[in-house]
């Protein structure tokens, strides 16, 4: 398969990050940076090794690079992305798509107008304990699942939202308007979204409650939310990012016929029934998952998409959805009311 030529658009902590990912992916080649702050853009691009591109029309223009690799605040989420789908480029954005459904709307009619493809990074599916614990619903574990808990605490210093430990400080973490929320939106997403993709449920009413009691910002740092899924299963989730101490990080999804709980060292499952060679009725623990570098498998699975012109595993439509929870449960908190969650518009498919 031919490598997939990518951008590299943002010159942060974490596209640094996602630059390397997709460097030792063995599907892609990374053609150059670009970034507002040339300085740690050149410094990013001599680094890697790769060209230095002063705007980010110079990138565009550029007729070797294939796909754009977007890594910055979430309000610049949605211009980047139409302006690349404009040009011709395949997208690859960071969580989450965007800041609400009106510009994720927007950013997915352009990728189909255009003809390009659009996928977001919630590569933690590509996980093994998540990839295990789906095969396990799957197979029917759990029979039909009543029940999921999330549960996510850790603790944030001040400089988190003023980007005090960042290359290219910023406080946009801290600004609503730029990041559309809080630990929801930034940090328990990627739950949210693993959590779909385990059960293949959808959310269909929320209650939230959220506020900010211990952080230098404008968005929550605490919230609790309340739904019910689409089977009629019922789901909580707690986190925040002000826990000083031990932080707290577990999944809990149980059903007519067993338990599976999730957390950072693996899983342990409990079934009535003798599901992939497990002993039923007996709590299993399973552990020692290898190791994965999931934003690589991100970048190998969209050069695949791309080059059999298929749907990407992680398309912009599951994004959409995520968004869509977290965006109502927004709303709930501000209208005092549960509220229901929209289901995806057809006409936006990207």
């Amino acid at each position: 398969m031919d490598l997939l030529r990518i951008g590299i658009v943002g010159a942060g902590a974490i596209a640094q990050r996602n630059a390397s990912e997709a460097m030792h992916s063995g599907a892609s080649r990374v053609m150059g940076v670009f970034d507002v702050n040339a300085k740690v853009a050149r410094d990013m691009a001599r680094a890697l090794s790769v060209r230095f591109f002063s705007t980010y029309e110079e990138l565009l223009n550029n007729s070797e690079i294939e796909a754009v690799l977007i890594s910055v605040p979430h309000h610049l989420h949605r211009s980047l992305s139409i302006q690349a789908a404009e040009a011709g480029k395949h997208v690859m954005v960071e969580k989450p798509i965007a800041n609400n459904l009106e510009e994720a709307d927007t950013m997915l009619s352009a990728c189909r107008r255009h003809g390009v493809k659009l996928t977001v990074n919630y590569s933690f599916r590509y996980l093994p304990r998540i990839r295990k614990a789906r095969a396990l619903v799957a197979a029917g574990a759990l029979g039909n699942i009543t029940g999921v808990q999330i549960l996510l605490h850790q603790y944030k210093d001040p400089g988190y939202w003023t980007g005090a430990r960042s290359n290219s400080p910023d406080d946009w973490r801290a600004s609503k308007a730029k990041c559309g929320g809080g630990f929801l939106i930034m940090n328990a997403c990627h739950v949210t979204d693993y959590l779909a993709y385990i059960t293949g449920l959808k959310v269909r009413r929320v209650y939230c409650e959220y506020a900010t009691l211990g952080s230098p910002a404008e968005v929550e740092d605490i919230v609790s939310i309340s739904y019910r899924f689409d089977n009629g299963a019922i789901g909580s989730l707690s986190a925040s990012s002000i826990m000083r101490g031990v932080d707290q990080a577990e999944e809990r999804i149980w059903g007519t016929n067993g338990t599976i709980v999730l957390d950072s060292a693996g899983l342990h499952v409990y079934s009535t029934r003798p599901i992939d060679g497990l002993r039923p009725g007996k709590v299993h623990h399973l552990k020692n998952f290898p190791e994965r570098s999931w934003t690589a498998d991100w970048v190998r699975e969209f050069a695949r998409a791309i080059r059999e012109n298929a749907t990407p595993e992680i398309s912009g439509r599951e994004a959409w959805e995520n968004l869509a929870f977290i965006s109502t449960a927004y709303r709930s908190l501000e209208e005092g009311k549960a509220l229901e969650v929209p289901s995806y518009p057809d006409d936006v498919d990207s």
